[in-house]
């Protein structure tokens, strides 16, 4: 069995734990055994996933920041375990200890996988203060503090590997998806309609964590100014994260309540997709986003800030929009005039374009598992000189 540790961010909700989420039901449980290093090792604990494969999860209580020592003794702890491969999902650099002591232990494979592009963080001085440490860092990684190289997107590559690191080099490791679990049914459409009370709203949604990445307080001014347009409009936001409170505040100042839904981080989002007629993504930026991905599958018309790259788009779905409240205000009232037709045609475009747009581009479920795979199988060919 080829043993693998993901070492992870905190927010169990976010687009890493997805990705390797969405692989776990299709990799081969006999063959690979997914271990997790988090300090949300509690919240792991309590998903859905972990019911389901029981997966081995270690708690990581210091970091870098609290003093190199105890940091350096507690992942010598756990990599000390014997593992095959260390994956390190990245949003940007604060140092290369842990890749560092991976190398120096020689475990097989240690992989590096870039999920960003820039740094979310709402105060502007720590943000600059972050930026410049990823800078200084990201100048100073070499190959060798790593056996190999990942990156969600060309963008996310650039973002976390400097310029002298050969391009092909670099694997891009699709965010895929199960096509079929998002696939357009118009009976959940109905149902979660009714649940809602929402009837024959047009329905704008958002599925994304509440930051400053993913910009929703400008999608909720956007949506107000369309709604004086069309009063057909209604908005569903869905998500955890710090701006939570910030974004239902303004909400609640521009009078819009009964307008606007904020829900929580919820398990239920293919059902939900169903029920929205356009998605939206205003991100400052994006490695690649997952939630667009999952909308595109679901046949939805996407509106997206053009700061997203470009390879998210991957059925034509997707329409990119400059930051600039007149331009999305206008695509929102334009979606709501034509959200009817929109959804008559879903169930069309999921037949005659969706899944052979995903696996033409290996964004289905399947293609991906295959690449993961072949990069894990490396691991055990290294273990075995």
């Amino acid at each position: 069995m080829i043993r693998i540790l993901h070492m992870t961010p905190p927010e169990v909700s976010n687009g890493v734990y997805r990705y390797i989420f969405n692989h776990m039901p299709y990799i081969d449980q006999s063959k690979y055994e997914f271990s997790f290093l988090t300090k949300s090792a509690d919240s792991l604990k309590k998903t859905r996933e972990y019911e389901d494969f029981r997966f081995p999860v270690y708690q990581l209580d210091t970091v870098q920041r609290d003093g190199r020592e105890a940091f350096a003794r507690e992942i010598r702890n756990v990599l000390g375990r014997g593992f095959d491969a260390v994956h390190l999902h990245t949003s940007s650099w604060r140092g290369f200890l842990i890749e560092e002591i991976a190398m120096e232990m020689k475990v097989p494979k240690v992989i590096v996988h870039s999920h960003s592009s820039g740094i979310d963080f709402v105060d502007p001085a720590e943000r600059e203060k972050l930026w410049r440490d990823h800078i200084y860092y990201k100048s100073r990684f070499s190959m060798d503090y790593a056996t190999d190289i990942c990156a969600c997107s060309h963008v996310a590559a650039d973002w976390l590997f400097p310029e002298d690191i050969p391009r092909d080099r670099i694997q891009i490791l699709p965010n895929a998806v199960d096509v079929q679990r998002f696939r357009y049914h118009r009976e959940t459409r109905e149902d979660i309609r009714g649940r809602l009370g929402i009837g024959n709203r047009v329905v704008v949604g958002h599925i994304g964590r509440y930051s400053y990445a993913k910009n929703q307080e400008f999608l909720v001014r956007c949506f107000a100014r369309a709604y004086e347009k069309d009063k057909r409009l209604y908005l569903i936001l869905m998500g955890q994260g710090e701006n939570i409170s910030v974004v239902k505040k303004l909400v609640e100042e521009l009078g819009m309540q009964e307008q606007i839904a904020c829900y929580g981080w919820r398990e239920d989002t293919p059902d939900f997709l169903q029920a929205m007629d356009v998605f939206c993504l205003p991100s400052r930026f994006e490695g690649l986003p997952i939630s667009v991905i999952e909308a595109q599958a679901a046949g939805l018309r996407c509106l997206v800030s053009d700061l997203v790259t470009e390879e998210v788009d991957i059925t034509g779905l997707v329409e990119f929009l400059p930051l600039e409240e007149e331009c999305w205000a206008e695509a929102l009232a334009e979606a709501a005039k034509t959200g009817d037709m929109a959804a008559g045609n879903r169930e069309g475009i999921w037949k005659c374009r969706i899944d052979e747009a995903f696996r033409q581009t290996g964004y289905s479920i399947e293609a991906s598992c295959e690449k993961l795979s072949c990069l894990y199988d490396t691991a055990l060919c290294a273990a075995m000189k």
